[in-house]
């Protein structure tokens, strides 16, 4: 276990602190400079966050800490987590078939299949959210959101190599509160969220809170002329629903137990994948006429002559019914009880998601593919914390954790065109001699084939922590933490081949075929043997447990009553586990990570500036990377990598009515060891097809973009007896990424921008206000996520577009 950084690491993170810390004194001097002595200015709003598990000021948090309370994400029109992208430091929000993935500083999981987890952990209200299809819908009726970066294995410890999300959302009060917010935009975009919350005796208090979601399709699907589904529709719409209610009780003066039901729903065509590009097609001269490529021949044969989709393009051609729906629930109890004053705390959560879709991504309008993906996860976690009295010397926190899950994954593909894939196949295993010599002649029909992608997986975790804090004088504290964790996973594999029933009846496994096969399809853990294809049904070997102790190890030093010096250094990791629904039987290995990060947080001009900065170095070893193999993810762990940056964030106000904000990140996150196959680039002719082996040293990690910054100006003014009127504008930028490990030029996206401005009226009682607001305004193309389709389904790669231009008209009425 490595406990302290080299000499070469200590001597890059001096470097890196010297240089943030000179820059941020230089920004400061010059700022100063400029400034007018008679200037007016009021002084910055304080947010307190709860990001180490205290209720603190951000700028007494020694950990680098974006937070937005309620206000904030209006003023900036944000509705959804993929609108925190521009406005937050080294974070790369992507969506995925309507799931939320984060990365931070080029730390994350690219959601592939269903059933894998997140490297970046998302908490709402302290309760763990394990499925990625969860996270969106819990973004309602917030109080504040927190983005910690870097690795979190002390006080977020499950699975947070990357950083930790907390969503923190509305309680009732002890006065009534009742608000109602509405928006009507381009798209025909209707929002209306609305709470009421307050008490309902002495001790008794109530909030609920409810948001309606509905507007039209981003993106045109065009029908095949003549079909039973009509020529054309818009997809990439909304339609949901989503609600929450909280009651409060006092059971004494020092104990009070909270219970929360949340709801959501949602039935539309939002699932949609876009055109990116025709992958190592377009990267290598003629990989078409390769061994490589030519396992996409039936796949083309079948697709020639249909209309297909452009590359980034919002019209997309198909012939298939796009559905998509989710249904998600969940209980939470709270018991925040003061025994001598120690705080003790409880949270106990159960939470089921059930997220459903279909859509394709053959992207024309010949009949070659179907694509479903459905989860059923129960989840159930229970969480407790106690806490030394406040404003000691020595402070502490002490946890723990049990979660439990469990999932059915499905993942299905349908494709028109395997018959001849299939008969070929037979036909080399005959020749090899691996089958008996038989008449292989499998008929063509349209209910062959769906591959079954499906499986099952149950996961058990406990952890317990410790968090101390010591004085070591009134200005230096030493901060010392660590977390045990052990984690059990089991599961199965279906990963097969079947042809569908004429009459709807149960699908008939084609493959693997028990009688060519018989250790390919198993309910026993051994002598297991998956089909020359890969296929195979049986359980996973296993149980696998995995197990960690996660350190930390912290210094604040409180230059002056403005300015606070930090050092750190925290060890992360992720659980190993299956990938499900593959032919992968034996578990994949944990990741670990190594942070150590310089920070300052400086407070100054009166409370009028704002200046922050981190330098960060990250030793990441055993990467959980995904990829494609012969039409099936794969997760395979990969060597090492460094990553190592610089941040800066800023608040100025320039005057009572002017206010400026700015952040800018460096990010060098590469491979320093490991190679890894490259299935699709072609091989030396005296090697098998598929075998080519790429050394990743110095390769970028995916969604890791080398530069991003985000400058935004607010100005308020005051309109005599009548209100006051705020204009805001940001414009957030980001430099090219790669959407693989391989860094093709195929699957990346470009450097590009975006503008986001608003322009509100309050009037003078603070009662109502309304705005105009527009996202995108330059309406920017771009791609959030990639994936790649497999060598039988062309080898494209298709992936999600960000949302265009939008904008409209907001209400906002506080009763």
């Amino acid at each position: 276990m490595k406990s302290f950084p080299c000499a070469t690491q200590q001597r890059s993170a001096l470097l890196a602190t010297r240089i943030a810390t000179g820059t941020l004194l230089f920004s400061t001097t010059l700022i100063t400079g400029l400034l007018p002595r008679d200037a007016q200015a009021q002084a910055l709003e304080e947010i307190v966050v709860t990001a180490s598990r205290r209720s603190e000021n951000l700028q007494d948090v020694g950990a680098t800490v974006t937070a937005f309370t309620t206000e904030a994400m209006a003023m900036r029109s944000i509705e959804n987590l993929t609108d925190i992208d521009m406005f937050t430091p080294g974070l790369n929000v992507a969506n995925y078939q309507t799931e939320t993935s984060f990365f931070i500083r080029g730390i994350g999981t690219p959601a592939i299949i269903a059933g894998n987890d997140n490297s970046v952990a998302t908490y709402v209200d302290g309760v763990f959210l394990s499925r990625a299809a969860a996270i969106g819908p819990a973004f309602f009726d917030v109080e504040r959101l927190e983005v910690l970066r870097g690795p979190q294995g002390t006080l977020y410890g499950r699975n947070a190599t990357g950083g930790a999300v907390n969503i923190v959302t509305k309680r009732p009060t002890d006065t009534l509160e009742a608000d109602l917010r509405a928006s009507y935009g381009n798209y025909d975009a209707v929002r209306v969220s609305s709470a009421i919350g307050g008490p309902i005796t002495e001790s008794v208090r109530a909030r609920v809170a409810l948001q309606y979601d509905n507007r039209s399709g981003y993106t045109d699907l065009v029908r095949p002329a003549g079909s039973e589904l009509g020529k054309e529709d818009d997809v990439e719409d909304r339609d949901s629903i989503a609600l929450r209610a909280r009651l409060e009780l006092d059971l004494s003066s020092a104990a009070t137990l909270g219970l929360s039901a949340d709801y959501y729903h949602q039935d539309d065509q939002a699932s949609v994948f876009h055109y990116a590009s025709a992958g190592y097609a377009d990267e290598i001269p003629g990989w078409y006429q390769s061994r490589e490529g030519s396992a996409t021949a039936a796949y083309f044969a079948f697709k020639s002559g249909a209309r297909v989709t452009q590359p980034e393009s919002r019209t997309v051609f198909s012939d298939v019914d796009y559905s998509n729906k989710a249904t998600i629930w969940g209980f939470t109890a709270q018991l925040d009880w003061t025994i001598r004053d120690h705080d003790l705390t409880i949270i106990a959560n159960t939470k089921q998601t059930q997220p459903e879709l279909q859509n394709e991504f053959d992207l024309s309008d010949a009949f070659i593919n179907v694509y479903q993906r459905e989860e059923d996860h129960t989840q159930n976690s229970i969480d407790f914390q106690l806490s030394s009295p406040k404003d000691q010397r020595f402070g502490w926190i002490l946890g723990g954790y049990y979660f439990e899950e469990e999932n059915d994954i499905t993942n299905n593909i349908f494709g028109d065109f395997w018959e001849p894939i299939l008969t070929q196949g037979l036909l080399d295993l005959q020749t090899a001699g691996v089958i008996p010599q038989f008449p292989v002649n499998i008929p063509q029909t349209t209910l062959c084939c769906d591959l079954h992608l499906n499986g099952e997986q149950e996961s058990e975790a406990w952890s317990v922590f410790l968090d101390t804090e010591f004085a070591l004088s009134e200005r230096l504290v030493i901060k010392l933490g660590g977390r045990y964790s052990e984690e059990e996973r089991d599961g199965r594999q279906d990963f097969e081949l079947t042809v569908q029933s004429p009459t709807g009846g149960p699908d008939t496994r084609f493959a693997p075929n028990a009688l060519l096969f018989p250790n390919a399809v198993s309910d026993s853990r051994d002598g297991v043997q998956p089909d020359p294809f890969g296929l195979v049904v049986a359980p996973v070997e296993g149980p696998a447990s995995f197990d960690e102790f996660t350190p930390a190890l912290g210094l604040d030093y409180q230059l002056n009553d403005d300015m606070l010096l930090y050092l750190s250094a925290q060890k992360g990791f992720k659980s190993g586990g299956y990938n499900i629904g593959s032919s992968q039987r034996e578990p994949f290995k944990p990741e670990t990570i190594w942070g150590y990060e310089a920070g300052i947080k400086s407070t100054l001009l009166d409370g009028r500036l704002v200046l922050n900065g981190a330098a960060f170095h990250y030793d990441y070893d055993n990467l959980q990377a995904q990829d494609s193999v012969q039409n099936q993810p794969i997760i395979r762990n990969v060597g090492k990598a460094e990553v190592d940056g610089a941040e800066i964030e800023t608040w100025f106000s320039l005057s009572d009515s002017i206010q400026l904000d700015a952040a800018v990140t460096y990010l060098d996150a590469r491979f320093t060891e490991g190679s890894l196959s490259e299935p699709l680039r072609p091989a030396p002719l005296d090697q098998a097809p598929g075998t080519f082996v790429r050394d990743l040293n110095g390769l970028s990690l995916p969604r890791a973009p080398e530069w991003k910054y985000h400058l935004g100006a607010q100005g308020t003014w005051s309109l005599p007896d009548m209100g006051q009127l705020t204009l805001r504008a940001d414009y957030g930028w980001q430099s090219k990424i790669y959407f693989t490990v391989f860094n093709i030029n195929a699957a990346s996206q470009d450097a590009y921008g975006q503008f986001n401005a608003r322009l509100q009226y309050t009037h003078a009682s603070g009662s109502w206000d309304v705005a105009l607001f527009g996202r995108n305004l330059s309406d920017e193309s771009y791609f959030s996520n990639q994936i790649l389709t497999g060598s039988f389904y062309g080898s494209e790669f298709v992936g999600s577009l960000g949302a265009p231009r939008t904008y409209g008209l907001e209400l906002h009425i506080v009763l």
